[in-house]
């Protein structure tokens, strides 16, 4: 059995040289992202041209609500499948297989001074990116549609629902998305690509994976910064924490709209 004090120098040295393979790597993707973008297709396909507008009652609404913030955790949970079964079969002998697992995945210490700088850098970015996607939305007149737009839409509808929507975009996802996204694919394409290749494939996965085509772009950019921050700070915290801070304020902002403090 290979000694954990072995392996920790092992990874120390190469902290981005993960245990699985690429072709793993690869299979994982396949195995998660297939049908999740099926599902997303086949859902899409039976939403009408126009969400009902038919405010739902009370009952009915916490039904769904609960429905919905279930259902949200299973799905977000699916990240979580390969990454754990790749990462648990490759280090299958080594001692402490569950701490060596959750650090192959990204889950390390950093440096908080130079990691918050960062985290607030990338946050502002993607404040600016926004900014800018919606100028060129409206300067070209794009009838481009966002996920966030139908979340406000079907708030007007069922409110309880959009809250625990909301709750698991915020809570949930970051967590998930980010083990699968950077800890696993990321960090999986780094043994065989280059790291820029490594970035954008990452980010254009992690982009395509949300189908919200009305959101690619934006989608793509902080799948780079995401990428990035990873490599850079060789956690998956910092990722985690930007992510979840991201989310937090797109949720905050839908909430203020629903209550009348923000207009959309």
């Amino acid at each position: 059995m290979i000694e954990e004090s072995t392996v920790n120098i092992l990874l120390e040295q190469k902290v981005d040289e993960v245990p699985w393979t690429i072709q793993q790597t690869f299979l994982g993707i396949f195995l998660t992202l297939v049908p999740w973008v099926t599902l997303s297709i086949v859902l899409t396909s039976f939403r009408g041209p126009t969400l009902p507008t038919t405010p739902l009652p009370a009952k009915v609404d916490i039904i769904n609500a609960v429905i919905t913030f279930i259902v949200s955790v299973i799905v977000e949970g699916a990240f979580l499948i390969a990454p754990f079964y790749f990462a648990n079969h490759a280090l299958r002998f080594v001692a402490h297989r569950g701490s060596q697992v959750l650090r192959a995945l990204g889950f390390r210490g950093f440096r908080p001074a130079s990691t918050l700088s960062w985290i607030v850098l990338l946050f502002l970015a993607f404040l600016v990116i926004n900014v800018l996607y919606q100028d060129v939305i409206n300067i070209l007149h794009l009838h481009l549609q966002t996920n966030d737009q139908l979340i406000l839409q079907e708030s007007k509808r069922a409110p309880l629902t959009t809250y625990a929507t909301l709750l698991a975009a915020v809570f949930i996802a970051p967590i998930c998305e980010e083990i699968f996204f950077r800890g696993f694919v990321f960090a999986g394409f780094l043994r065989s690509m280059p790291l820029v290749w490594a970035i954008i494939l990452s980010a254009l996965l992690f982009a395509v994976a949300h189908a919200d085509p009305g959101s690619f772009a934006v989608l793509f950019f902080i799948g780079l910064a995401l990428a990035f921050l990873r490599w850079r700070t060789q956690s998956l915290w910092p990722g985690i924490l930007l992510h979840l801070l991201n989310n937090g304020v797109s949720a905050l902002l839908i909430v203020l709209t629903m209550v009348g403090i923000v207009r959309s």
